[in-house]
């Protein structure tokens, strides 16, 4: 018997899956850096959340979840200019961690709404949308963090 053929929605939900994983990898390792208690534990959250993303990706994609309400998104996110983020082939300074993590974060707000973009299925727009206005909560988290320090 034939595998069942790939949809475009499910060639985005694949690549937005895999985007989420890379955030989880990411942020698991930034919170090895040695950095406060508290950034430590953030890392972790957002680690946590971004894992939940990609759970809920692969539940719509396999049709075991129905996907969240749509939300409302703003189309642009603030934030330095990406090429100004540190390089992260060595260790990362506490502020270099985060602005790191905020570029991260502005770069899946902008996956996100690309992806909506692309998606023919409105329920799978709504959800991108969705994830959008979660990293850029995200984001905001990080920023307000980087100003305490």
């Amino acid at each position: 018997m034939p595998a069942p053929k790939q949809t475009k929605t499910d060639e985005i939900l694949q690549a937005a899956m895999e985007n989420e994983q890379k955030a989880v990898d990411l942020y698991t390792e930034l919170a090895k850096g040695g950095h406060r208690n508290a950034v430590k534990e953030m890392f972790l959250e957002l680690a946590a959340e971004e894992k939940r993303h990609k759970i809920l990706l692969d539940g719509v994609r396999s049709g075991r979840r129905r996907l969240p309400p749509a939300a409302s998104v703003a189309r642009r996110v603030s934030l330095e200019d990406e090429s100004d983020l540190p390089d992260v082939s060595g260790p990362l300074s506490l502020k270099g961690s985060i602005l790191f993590a905020m570029g991260r974060e502005k770069s899946a707000f902008n996956l996100y709404i690309d992806l909506s973009d692309l998606s023919d299925d409105p329920e799978v727009k709504d959800l991108f949308l969705s994830l959008a206005r979660e990293e850029a909560s995200h984001k905001l988290r990080l920023e307000r963090v980087y100003d305490m320090l």
